[in-house]
């Protein structure tokens, strides 16, 4: 009787330990692909929308869709936005899934934005 419970008892916790003891879950998550370019012109366009929304002092550049470096969130992929000149000049990270701008923020050093090349948003579209 008493090995029975604990055959129970250790059956029941292997079922209560859930898939992720034999499976690693980040392997079923589909991967999020680089925009293409149809995509890419739909997320400058709304890239220079907010940019222009916040009335930021200076001729706004963006550069091209990029790895998201700081980790700091489930997007793959990110495009920066740079205003103003030296040394007042500012840099915001935008978050991309797909053709959709998820977030954005003020760059942080991990967004890496300063090492990007930048364009004009009309070069960029």
């Amino acid at each position: 009787m008493t090995i029975l419970r604990l055959f129970l008892s250790l059956l029941a916790g292997l079922f209560l330990s859930g898939c992720t003891f034999f499976f690693d879950v980040q392997d079923s998550v589909q991967p999020d692909p680089v925009p293409d370019a149809g995509q890419r012109r739909i997320i400058f366009a709304e890239v220079d929308r907010i940019t222009q929304s916040l009335k930021l002092v200076g001729t706004p550049e963006v550069s091209e869709v990029g790895p998201n470096e700081a980790q700091s969130g489930p997007e793959n992929w990110t495009v920066c936005s740079r205003t103003g000149a030296a040394p007042d000049q500012r840099y915001l990270t935008f978050f991309l899934k797909g053709d959709k701008v998820v977030t954005w923020r003020q760059a942080v050093i991990n967004d890496r934005c300063e090492t990007r090349s930048f364009s004009s948003f009309d070069r960029a579209r």
